[in-house]
C-alpha cells in the first residue's frame, strides 16, 4: 500500500515535516527553472549579439540568488526528513514500550521476544525511509509535473500537453515497484525474524550446546541463515534505490 493512512494518522506530528519537505523541494524546483531560464536567455542574447554589461550583471545576480535558494532548500529537505523520521521512531517506540508494560510477561504468549526486539529496532528504523524519503517524494512527484506544465505551457503548449498526458505513468511506475517490493520485503522480514529467533534460542541454550558439543553445528547453521539474509538484504537495498530513482525520473 503506497499511502498507509492508519500509520500516518498514528504519527500526526510528522505531517508538518512531510509538508515542509515537499514545499522546500517545490521551491528548489522553481529556483532550478529560473536558473535554466536565465542561462537560456543569456545564451540567446549572445547568439543574437545583444549581450550587455547590465544583462550580464543581472543574470549573474539572479543565478547566484537561485543557487543560494537551492542550497538552503536542499539543507532544509534533509532537515525535514530527519525531523519527520525522528518523530516517528520516538513515538512508535514509546507506544511499543507502553504496550509491553501493559501486557506484562504475558506478551510472550502472543509474540516472540526476538520479534518484539526486531520490530522495535529494525522495523521502526525502516519507517525512516518511508516518512523521510518516500512520502515527500511521492507528493512532490505529483506537484512537479503540474508546475512544469504551467511554466512550459507559455513556451510550447503541444509538447506540454504530451508531457502532462504521461503524468499517469508516475503512479503506474510506483505501483509496479510496490508490487515487487511487497513480495521481497515479506521474504526479507520472514528471514530476519527467523534469524533472530535462531540466534536468541542458541544464545539461551549456549550452555547446553557446549555440553553436548553441538555449538559448532549451530554456528554453521546460523552462518548459512545469515548468508541467505545478506542476499535478501542486498536485493532490498537495490529495490529501495530503484524506487527512489524511478520516482525522481518520472517527476
Amino acid at each position: 500500500m503506497m499511502i498507509n493512512k492508519r500509520l500516518i494518522n498514528t504519527v500526526k506530528s510528522s505531517k508538518k515535516y512531510i509538508a515542509g519537505n515537499v514545499v522546500l523541494q517545490w521551491c528548489s524546483l522553481i529556483a532550478n527553472i529560473l536558473t535554466m531560464y536565465i542561462i537560456a536567455n543569456y545564451i540567446q542574447s549572445i547568439y543574437f549579439r545583444k549581450i550587455t554589461i547590465r544583462l550580464t550583471l543581472i543574470s549573474a545576480a539572479v543565478l547566484l540568488a537561485a543557487l543560494i535558494v537551492r542550497f538552503f532548500c536542499t539543507r532544509g529537505v534533509s532537515r525535514m526528513s530527519y525531523l519527520s523520521s525522528k518523530t516517528v521512531k520516538k513515538m512508535l517506540r514509546e507506544r511499543i514500550y507502553k504496550k509491553l508494560l501493559k501486557l506484562g510477561p504475558s506478551y510472550k504468549e502472543k509474540v516472540k521476544t526476538s520479534e518484539v526486539v526486531q520490530v522495535s529496532v529494525e522495523g521502526v528504523d525502516q519507517l525512516e525511509i518511508y516518512f523521510g524519503a518516500y512520502l515527500p517524494q511521492f507528493f512532490y512527484s505529483m506537484i512537479a509535473p503540474v508546475t512544469l506544465f504551467i511554466v512550459l505551457s507559455f513556451i510550447d503548449l503541444v509538447s506540454t500537453v504530451v508531457l502532462l498526458i504521461c503524468v499517469p505513468l508516475i503512479p503506474v511506475a510506483i505501483a509496479a515497484v510496490q508490487t515487487w517490493a511487497k513480495k521481497l520485503l515479506s521474504k526479507y522480514w520472514n528471514q530476519y525474524t527467523s534469524l533472530g529467533d535462531t540466534f536468541l534460542e542458541n544464545l539461551q541454550g549456549l550452555t547446553t550446546l557446549k555440553i553436548y558439543r553441538a555449538d559448532e553445528y549451530k554456528n554453521d547453521e546460523m552462518n548459512a541463515e545469515a548468508e541467505k539474509f545478506r542476499r535478501i538484504t542486498m536485493k532490498v537495498l537495490t529495490m529501495q534505490l530503484n524506487s527512489i530513482t524511478i520516482m525522481d525520473l518520472v517527476a
